[in-house]
């Protein structure tokens, strides 16, 4: 192998490895963003067909007294 098939067989693997990097990252920032845009109630209703029981305290506590 001369000096010049190693250096551009070097170079390849530099950029997959550059390529590997952006895909993982664009992979997480899309995660995130999905993330924070799609509520866990929401996607589970939407999955089981019902309500979901959630803590909510905004509920009247005159029933209570």
């Amino acid at each position: 192998m001369s000096g010049n098939e190693k250096k551009k067989a070097g170079k390849f693997r530099y950029r997959i490895d550059i390529l590997l990097i952006v895909s993982l990252f664009i992979v997480l920032i899309t995660f995130c963003a999905y993330m924070m845009n799609t509520g866990l109630e929401e996607t589970l209703e939407k999955e089981r067909g019902e309500e979901i029981v959630t803590h909510d305290y905004t509920y009247d506590d005159s029933s209570e007294a």
